[in-house]
C-alpha cells in the first residue's frame, strides 16, 4: 500500500501543478511545494470527506469471499504499483484510479473467476467517469477559457495616500490614509500593493485540484491498506496515515518528471489556458470527492489542459503527445490487470 500511494504522488501530484509551471507563474520546486504541501492536508482530510471511496473499491466492487483472501489487497497493490512506478519513472501521466482498478479486476477474477466481480457497478461507478471525465473537462475547459482571460487583468491595489488634518491650535498633521483600488488597469509603483487577480486564482486552483488529489486519491489507496488491517485486526484509521505520509513523499521526491510533460509537451501553455485548466480540474475534482466518484485527475486535469489550450489553436496541441497518452490510457486497464493477476499467483504459490 505505501509503494502504490509513493508512486501515486509521484505521477498525480503534476496534475495539481502542472499549469503553474507550463504557464510560467512558478518555478517547478515551487509548484513541487505548493502541490505537496496541499496534497498532505487533502489526504489528512480525507478519511472524514471520502470515506465512502473505500466501499466503492472493496466490498461494493469484489465479491466478499475474494475479499477475504490475505492475498488480495497484497496482489492488486502490487500490480497497480508496477505500473504506475514504470509509468512515473518514463514521465507518462497515467492513471491511478484506473491502474488500481485494472489490478483489482485482475486479482478478483484469477482468484475467483468473472463471477467475483460485480461488472454493471464497474462499468456504471468507475469506468463511465474513467471515461467521460477527459471529454467533459475538455469541453468545460474551453469554454471557462473566455472567463479566465477577462477575470485575469483585474487587479486590487493598496497604497498610503497623506492627508493634512487641521488641529484645534491652527497647526496641520500629516495623516496617511490607505486607498483602495479596484480595476483592469493597475499599474505597479513605489509603495503600492498590487494584488492579481490571475495569479491569486490560480494558485488558488492549483491548492484546490492537490487538495481534492489528496482526498480522493488517498481514500483509493487506503481502501487496499483496510483489507490488509482489517485481517489483522488493525484499524482503518492507520491505513488512511500511512497512505497519506507515502503520497506525501512521492509527489515531493518523484514529481517531477511527469510534471515536466503536462506542463510542457501538451499544450504550448499561456497563462490564460493555465488558469482555465487548473480552475475547471480543481472544480471537477473536488465534486466527484464531494459525491464520492472516483474519477481520474489525470484524466481530467489532461482533458482540462488540452481543452483550453485549443482556445489558442489547434496547433498549440501536441497532438502526437496527446495520442500517446490516451494510448497509455486505454493499456493502462489490461495491463494492471495482467500485473495483479500474476502478482497474486505468485502469492498463493509462495504461501
Amino acid at each position: 500500500m505505501a509503494l502504490l500511494a509513493f508512486a501515486n504522488g509521484a505521477n498525480d501530484v503534476s496534475k495539481g501543478i502542472a499549469t503553474l509551471a507550463g504557464s510560467g507563474r512558478a518555478t517547478y520546486r515551487q509548484a513541487l511545494a505548493w502541490g505537496t504541501a496541499w496534497t498532505a492536508i487533502g489526504a489528512a482530510a480525507s478519511l472524514v470527506i471520502t470515506f465512502g471511496l473505500v466501499e466503492a473499491f472493496t466490498s461494493a466492487l469484489v465479491a466478499s469471499n475474494v475479499l477475504a483472501l490475505p492475498t488480495f489487497a497484497l496482489g492488486a497493490a502490487a500490480g497497480a504499483s508496477a505500473w504506475v512506478l514504470f509509468a512515473s519513472r518514463t514521465g507518462l501521466p497515467v492513471s491511478t484510479t484506473h491502474a488500481m482498478t485494472g489490478a483489482i479486476v485482475g486479482v478478483a477474477v484469477a482468484a475467483g473467476g468473472t463471477g467475483a466481480v460485480q461488472w454493471p457497478l464497474l462499468a456504471a461507478t468507475i469506468a463511465a467517469p474513467l471515461a467521460l471525465s477527459p471529454i467533459v473537462s475538455a469541453a468545460i475547459a474551453f469554454g471557462v477559457h473566455g472567463l479566465a482571460a477577462r477575470a485575469a487583468p483585474a487587479c486590487v491595489c493598496v497604497e498610503q495616500e497623506m492627508a493634512l488634518a487641521l488641529n484645534a491650535d491652527g497647526t496641520a498633521t500629516a495623516l496617511a490614509a490607505p486607498t483602495v483600488a479596484v480595476g483592469q488597469a493597475c499599474a505597479p509603483a513605489a509603495g503600492r500593493l498590487r494584488v492579481l487577480a490571475g495569479p491569486v486564482m490560480h494558485w488558488g486552483a492549483a491548492a484546490a485540484l492537490s487538495f481534492a488529489r489528496g482526498v480522493n486519491d488517498n481514500a483509493k489507496i487506503a481502501a487496499l491498506g483496510a483489507l490488509a488491517f482489517a485481517s489483522l485486526g488493525g484499524d482503518v484509521v492507520w491505513a488512511f496515515l500511512i497512505a497519506g505520509l507515502a503520497m506525501t513523499a512521492g509527489s515531493f521526491i518523484a514529481g517531477l518528471r511527469v510534471s515536466r510533460t503536462l506542463a510542457e509537451r501538451v499544450v504550448h501553455m499561456d497563462a490564460d489556458s493555465g488558469l482555465a485548466g487548473a480552475l475547471v480540474s480543481a472544480g471537477l475534482v473536488l465534486a466527484a470527492s464531494f459525491y464520492v466518484l472516483p474519477v481520474s485527475t489525470t484524466h481530467v486535469a489532461t482533458g482540462a489542459i488540452v481543452g483550453a489550450g485549443l482556445r489558442q489553436g489547434g496547433g498549440a496541441v501536441e497532438w502526437r503527445t496527446v495520442g500517446g497518452l490516451v494510448t497509455a490510457w486505454v493499456v493502462t486497464l489490461p495491463v494492471a490487470a495482467a500485473l495483479g493477476a500474476a502478482a497474486v499467483w505468485m502469492l498463493q504459490l509462495l504461501a
